[in-house]
């Protein structure tokens, strides 16, 4: 998904020479001790060490392999077994003494975990004892300039909250019946914090953090091809293709409700990525293109990456052009639109539409396509079509979808695949996920794009594009768990 799995405020906070101390809260099962494992493989490494209340080192190798390679089992402590004694000024002063003792075979320890932290303080029945060994810890940390995190299910603000430097709080809820984990920044002292919560996933036993989409701008552009598998045509995205058994199943009618708070980018690049591996497969698309992203927008964006002469080969987009009155009170196409046709810059990829009928209008896209080999990738923006053609004001939603649902029984009948795009706030959105054959729905959580199916059911992904190779940029899903 990205190449960093922390948060960046939280890199920049134990990046610091002087040493930071962390306090991760959260209920059972929210993920901490993924955290601060995490925190440990980035920067503790061989001079990181583990004390844990919770599991023995050879189970804890066991559920997580890839510590193993950058913890060795000398620096994993069964924290259990630290003493705190009770003769001691404040019962603190063994505490620190054990502690470097068990660390003396390490050089200066760059981060030190302890999982858990409740379990130490367990040890000692004072309040006021265990004020003084949290103070202690506090000023192991000044002392010594590591990295301290310490772990706790105790989600009430005590004195600890106000000795350390940082503090982190994860949780988890519910979107659609889905799990989500979250991480939320309430404090990192010295560091601002450009954004205070995280969705994160524990996919493949590490934790990973989920940032906001980005588009890498890159002067020459490629992607890897994805292969058709029979039955389908690829997505262009390979874990949305194992979702949905190899792809776009041939003859599907699949909607993507997409959210209102998704940026460009974003809510192009599922589409973007499906119409450029079409495209280099030699299959011919046809766009109805979504509001403010008509075809000039497309070839930009989409033309980098599968070179001009097989984008005007394969690419055709219907758009609604400006009218302007006839003498006779009928319309055509405004003298702007007619000398761009003859000049070009609306031929060959552009065939104009009136804009005054639905019926005839989509009666010609069907007819075109109809001319096309199949497989013919096609996606609509629904949006264009109900506020362009003023569907609801004209009485003409009935209309419309039954235009769709003629083009849905085409492109079963041809084995074409339609994509189709809805926004939540239009009113043929109802009618037209009853239609889909698959049905997806795209939102963003912190700033994260996340993509879940509704039909079929799927639980929810993150998506992000990472650069694999030079030039190369492929998108991703990848799941919370």
């Amino acid at each position: 998904m990205m190449d960093q799995r922390l948060p960046p405020e939280l890199v920049e906070a134990l990046s610091s020479d002087r040493g930071f101390s962390l306090l991760i809260k959260g209920a059972p099962g929210t993920g901490k001790t993924m955290l601060a494992l995490e925190i440990l493989k980035e920067f503790g490494d061989s001079n990181g060490v583990y004390l844990s209340t919770r599991v023995s080192p050879s189970s804890l190798y066991e559920q997580f392999p890839w510590l193993e390679d950058s913890v060795p089992p000398l620096n994993i402590i069964d924290a259990t077994k630290l003493y705190v004694s009770a003769e001691a000024p404040f019962g603190i002063q063994s505490f620190p003494e054990i502690l470097y003792s068990r660390l003396g075979k390490i050089k200066r320890p760059a981060t030190i975990v302890i999982d858990s932290w409740d379990a130490v303080i367990a040890q000692v029945e004072d309040e006021r004892k265990i004020i003084a060994l949290e103070a202690a810890i506090a000023e192991l940390v000044r002392q010594a300039r590591i990295n301290l995190v310490l772990v706790s299910e105790n989600l009430e603000t005590g004195t600890l909250d106000y000795m350390v430097d940082g503090i982190v709080v994860l949780r988890s809820f519910d979107v659609d019946y889905r799990r989500m984990r979250e991480l939320e920044i309430k404090k990192l002292r010295g560091v601002r914090i450009k954004q205070h919560k995280y969705p994160f996933t524990l996919h493949g036993g590490r934790f990973r953090s989920c940032h906001e989409f980005r588009f890498h701008k890159i002067k020459n552009p490629r992607t890897k091809v994805l292969p058709n598998v029979e039955g389908h045509v690829s997505t262009g995205i390979k874990e949305l293709d194992e979702i949905l058994g190899g792809g776009y199943r041939r003859g599907g009618f699949i909607v993507f409700d997409v959210g209102s708070d998704i940026s460009a980018w974003g809510g192009l690049t599922i589409f973007g990525f499906s119409m450029v591996n079409a495209i280099k497969s030699g299959y011919y698309v046809v766009c109805l293109p979504f509001s403010g992203r008509g075809e000039r927008y497309l070839r930009s964006h989409i033309m980098p990456f599968v070179g001009e002469e097989a984008y005007n080969r394969y690419v055709t987009v219907f758009e609604i052009c400006e009218l302007e009155e006839a003498e006779e009170g009928s319309k055509t196409l405004s003298e702007d639109v007619k000398r761009e046709v003859e000049l070009g810059i609306r031929g060959g990829n552009v065939v104009p539409l009136m804009g005054e009928s639905i019926e005839d209008d989509l009666s010609m896209v069907r007819k075109y396509i109809a001319g096309l080999d199949p497989p013919v990738l096609t996606i609509i923006g629904t949006d264009v079509i109900e506020h362009l053609y003023r569907l609801e004001e004209r009485g003409k939603l009935s209309d419309a979808i039954k235009e769709l649902t003629a083009y849905a029984l085409q492109t079963r009948a041809r084995g074409d695949v339609t994509l189709v795009r809805i926004t939540p706030e239009l009113k043929m959105a109802p009618q037209i996920t009853e239609m889909a054959s698959a049905y997806f729905k795209i939102t963003t959580i912190d700033r994260a794009i996340i993509l879940y199916g509704i039909r079929p059911e799927t639980g929810h992904h993150c998506l992000s594009t990472v650069v694999v190779e030079e030039d190369c940029i492929i998108p991703e899903l990848t799941p919370y768990v």
